[in-house]
């Protein structure tokens, strides 16, 4: 404000300068048009608007039209014209060049000033510089257009009371935010959180935004499942803060990366477990569980192919109900056997969205709808050369088509069944010729022997009784007296080694007393050997073995006390041969230097014939170091075969129980 002892002239500059300042902020430029003398005045800050140092140069109108960008010029004139002719005030959005050749959008309005007469003499009005204005809502609407077609989900809240993340509100959401939470902006700003968004009830992500603060402004998940979202996706989540006590999260929808890596890693175990000999079962097992953990509401189910390659047997289903399974096992294939049955037929996937009303679910829809199954897709797992190994299906209780996210899943689960399947089978098809071979083998052992005992040993007790004879009626000559002695023991050397080789391809107290007695009679034999002590306890009592598995057992006893006379250094062995709970157990424990710390690659066939052995008997074989020295070779075999064993060649194991 002036003071009283200001002058007006002091006030009228003072005013002059707070004029021109304001403009500057503004920035707006004040002009005057004489129509007289054609003379524009211009303020100091319309020079600038213009690219011109302030007063610089007389301003006329001709002057200013030639600053008009040519694409508005003619139609600036003609409202100029049209405000002198008519008298009213004009408006008009004008796009300048400067002398840099730089352009600028401003906003001029005009008003005339008419004389005495009527007519206008002259029209003043300002122009407001709209460039920075523009590029800043130019700017606000690319960046508003990004957000809102941004693939990730941005949303503000604002928290209402500190802590409680019910009283979160929804002050903004772009159109991503939508498509991946189902939250519609336009119903659902300045709603509560569960009201708009409760499946993030049951997430970290309450707990996220309410960690954010002016300490941690940023807090982010690179997982985080919300279930109760279609289709459980996951997403990566970032929290931070905003002003007003608002809050930010973004959303970027990982699903598709999680499951891969989820799966692949599924794959690499599941190759993992192939490799290291477990069970086909509980390989494909862990494939289904993995497609069950990955696609929600789902159960799915593996069938093998028969030997016969006519029927499907049960190789893994963990959350199909025990009775369907039941149900299923063995079912046949054909062009109108459910989903299984005719991917198997057809060898292409087929899609059944809709038990109840599908003509290739006639023969098993009551089955299925009676454990609540609705809708079931399945695709044949294919050997290298084409030919059927099984099924993969994915049963759903809901009338649905599979995703194609989900198919893509199972197929790379498919992919490494077909690996497990088909090398099982190739294992058992080896297992069977070894076994063949094996048998083959103490077939022609066993005939060996009794050859050599029955037609040698008889020759020779035969030969020794001629030498008796000859003996007995022999003359007074010590000289053939002697030679007949040395006969006579020679050849009762030979009825030992005959008896010996005969007992070593098959010894017949094997077949003739049993196993127990084979074991105690080896171990005595060598003791005589090598001089080793030989203790051996035995509790099978009445107990009769299969004579395969009787063999089997013998002969890797044989094996591992002869490691022990050539590799232990040992003066004692330890035999122990018992039952527990429906399994043979021998161990055979020895006194030597034990194992090596690095056991040989190559070169142990005998510890590898001993664990193959085992293995065929459906049992193990384990070799471990005793303390304080010595090694203990432990095997565990069933007694017999179970009476429900299915061949991997039929299928993995049967279902067992949910309960």
């Amino acid at each position: 404000m002036a003071s009283a002892g200001d002058s007006t002239s002091d006030v009228a500059t003072r005013l002059e300068r707070q004029l021109e300042t304001a403009q500057q902020v503004t920035p707006i430029g004040r002009w005057e048009w004489d129509l007289a003398t054609d003379a524009v005045t211009w303020s100091d800050e319309l020079y600038r608007i213009y690219g011109l140092r302030p007063r610089s140069q007389a301003i006329t109108f001709a002057f200013v039209l030639e600053r008009f960008d040519p694409s508005t010029r003619e139609r600036v004139h003609a409202e100029i014209k049209a405000s002198l002719e008519t008298g009213q005030r004009f408006a008009a959005r004008v796009r300048i060049v400067r002398p840099d050749g730089s352009m600028r959008e401003v906003y001029a309005v005009g008003e005339p000033i008419q004389g005495t007469d009527g007519n206008a003499v002259a029209m003043v009005g300002t122009c407001r510089d709209l460039t920075d204005e523009i590029q800043r809502d130019e700017k606000i609407r690319l960046f508003a257009d990004i957000v809102d077609n941004m693939a990730i989900g941005l949303s503000v809240w604002r928290l209402e009371t500190p802590g409680v993340a019910e009283s979160l509100r929804l002050v903004a959401s772009n159109l991503a935010n939508e498509q991946l939470t189902g939250i519609v902006a336009a119903q659902a700003v300045g709603k509560r959180l569960p009201e708009v968004f409760p499946a993030a009830l049951g997430t970290e992500l309450p707990q996220l935004i309410l960690g954010t603060s002016n300490e941690r402004p940023r807090r982010e998940l690179t997982a985080c499942r919300v279930t109760g979202l279609h289709g459980a996706p996951t997403f990566a989540v970032k929290a931070f803060v905003l002003p007003d006590r608002c809050i930010g999260l973004a959303l970027e929808d990982v699903t598709l990366a999680v499951r891969t890596q989820r799966m692949h890693f599924a794959e690499r175990r599941a190759l993992a477990m192939l490799a290291a000999g477990a069970p086909l079962g509980d390989i494909l097992e862990a494939l289904t569980e993995v497609i069950e953990e990955l696609v929600p509401d789902t159960m799915v189910s593996v069938l093998v192919i028969d030997r016969s390659g006519t029927r499907l047997l049960h190789g893994a289903a963990p959350s199909l109900p025990e009775a369907y399974n039941r149900a299923v096992h063995g079912a046949p294939i054909g062009p109108a056997a459910g989903s299984c049955g005719t991917a198997a037929y057809k060898r292409d996937t087929v899609i059944v969205s809709d038990i109840a009303n599908d003509p290739l679910w006639v023969d098993y829809r009551d089955l299925a709808l009676a454990h609540d199954l609705r809708a079931c897709w399945s695709t044949p797992i294919l050997a290298n050369d084409g030919h059927v190994l099984g099924t993969f299906a994915v049963y759903y209780k809901s009338v649905r088509n599979p995703t194609p996210g989900a198919m893509a899943l199972v197929m790379n689960a498919v992919h490494v069944a077909s690996i497990a399947i088909e090398r099982r089978f190739l294992d058992e098809q080896l297992r069977a010729l070894s076994e063949r071979i094996e048998a083959t083998r103490e077939e022609e052992r066993t005939g060996i022997a009794r050859e050599i005992h029955d037609e040698l040993g008889q020759a020779l007790t035969a030969l020794k009784l001629d030498l008796a004879w000859i003996a007995r009626r022999r003359g007074d000559d010590p000289a053939i007296s002697g030679k007949l002695r040395e006969m006579m023991s020679s050849t009762d050397d030979l009825i030992a080694t005959v008896r010996r080789i005969s007992s070593e391809l098959r010894p017949g107290i094997l077949d003739d007393v049993g196993l127990a007695a084979a074991i105690e009679w080896q171990a005595e034999e060598f003791h005589r050997r090598t001089g080793i002590h030989s203790t051996v306890s035995s509790a099978l009592g009445d107990v009769q073995l299969e004579r395969g598995l009787a063999t089997a057992v013998f002969r890797i006893f044989q094996e591992a006390i002869t490691n022990v006379a050539r590799h232990a250094s040992a003066s004692a062995i330890f035999v122990d041969l018992r039952l527990e709970r429906g399994r043979l157990k021998l161990d055979i424990a020895d006194d030597g230097i034990g194992l090596p710390d690095s056991p040989p690659r190559i070169g142990a066939l005998g510890l590898l014939g001993m664990r193959e052995r085992a293995r065929r008997l459906d049992g193990e074989c384990v070799i471990t170091r005793r303390e304080p020295r010595g090694t203990l070779v432990s095997l565990t075999v069933p007694l017999r075969f179970p009476a429900d064993r299915v061949e991997i060649e039929n299928a993995a194991e049967l279902p067992r129980s949910n309960a």
